[in-house]
């Protein structure tokens, strides 16, 4: 399946301004909002077939007090500083061009870009996302990990949907194709 065909997804909560973590990378403000269920997760982790992340996101993640989250699929991490595979997932090197490169040789439908804002940023720079699903956390960190930085160029997205899980609202967008 080629990248025209493989649908790049962003799916992720963010507070009300803009941030994605706190500096040290921690998002237990997340539950301490009032949501519904599980705001929609499973049916979205349902729908995918690999996770990529960026290497701090990695490195976060397997900081936390519990098991690797995505154990269930295939899973890459985007990075120049790791090599090969570990036991979660295969690491990435060189450019976006590459990652892409990459994950177009295996037949995945949608592919959940988790993190980090660098990433994002890079791979939205490059026009590579297809789909931004991000959800409103009723809080104001003041300061932490922003989710996009240096983003190049003006992009036009439709909003397809809101959604509201208690607290949170949950946008998704598609990106416009010109």
């Amino acid at each position: 399946m080629d990248q025209e065909q493989q649908q790049m997804s962003v799916y992720l909560a963010v507070s009300l301004d803009g941030y994605i973590a706190t500096t040290e990378g921690n998002v237990d403000w997340l539950h301490h909002i009032n949501g519904e269920g599980d705001n929609g997760y499973e049916h979205y982790y349902c729908g995918i077939d690999a996770v990529i992340m960026g290497r701090n996101t990695y490195e976060t993640i397997l900081t936390l007090d519990f098991p690797f989250p995505y154990s269930g699929k295939d899973c890459y991490v985007y990075t120049n500083s790791r090599y090969g595979a570990d036991e979660h997932v295969t690491f990435i090197n060189g450019t976006i061009d590459n990652l892409m490169s990459s994950l177009s040789t295996r037949s995945y439908t949608k592919c959940w870009i988790c993190g980090g804002g660098l990433l994002i940023s890079e791979l939205i720079n490059n026009k590579y996302i297809t789909e931004f699903i991000v959800t409103i956390a009723p809080v104001i960190l003041g300061s932490g990990i922003p989710l996009l930085t240096g983003i190049k160029d003006f992009q036009s997205l439709n909003l397809v949907k809101t959604t509201r899980y208690g607290q949170f609202v949950e946008l998704h967008y598609d990106f416009t194709t010109e």
